[in-house]
């Protein structure tokens, strides 16, 4: 529709699998019905990847749009700077030290984790300690400290 009224497309560039997710991000997000499972299915086997993939992206796509997609599924290695001033911002904060990997920190107990996206915002994940499951959580902040605000209970960070 963008198309024909406007004459840009505004999925012009994107991957198959970035407007399966586009597609499924634009279903309301308040349940998986019937119909919702099968729309889900139904793009995850044509992009091939998973229903659990997909709702995954979806989360991502609902946090940060194309710039979030990337977060979720492209570590990268940040320059110096503002990646850098991050974890002693969040020391000041009475933070314990987390620990960096590319562009990730992760608390030290593995259940919160920040990513630091192309766009210099910070998007937060949660996942069950000891699990590789990371689920983005909350609203992009260009403060490390603020992308935590909502997460969990500041007794428990």
């Amino acid at each position: 529709h963008a198309l024909l009224t406007t004459g840009r497309d505004p999925t012009g560039g994107i991957s198959l699998w970035q407007d399966a997710v586009r597609v499924a991000a634009a279903r309301p997000g308040s349940g998986l019905t019937a119909a919702t499972r099968a729309l889900y299915s139904s793009l995850a086997r044509a992009a091939g990847r998973t229903p659990a993939e997909l709702a995954r992206a979806v989360a991502a796509w609902r946090q940060g749009g194309p710039t979030g997609l990337a977060v979720l599924g492209e570590p990268w290695d940040p320059p110096a700077g503002r990646f850098d001033r991050a974890r002693p911002l969040l020391l000041a904060a009475d933070l314990p030290a987390f620990r960096p990997w590319r562009n990730h920190l992760t608390h030290p107990r593995g259940h919160v984790q920040l990513r630091l996206g192309r766009d210099h915002l910070w998007y937060a994940y949660e996942s069950e300690p000891g699990h590789d499951d990371w689920w983005p959580r909350g609203t992009p902040d260009p403060d490390p400290v603020g992308a935590l605000t909502g997460l969990d209970a500041p007794g428990d960070l």
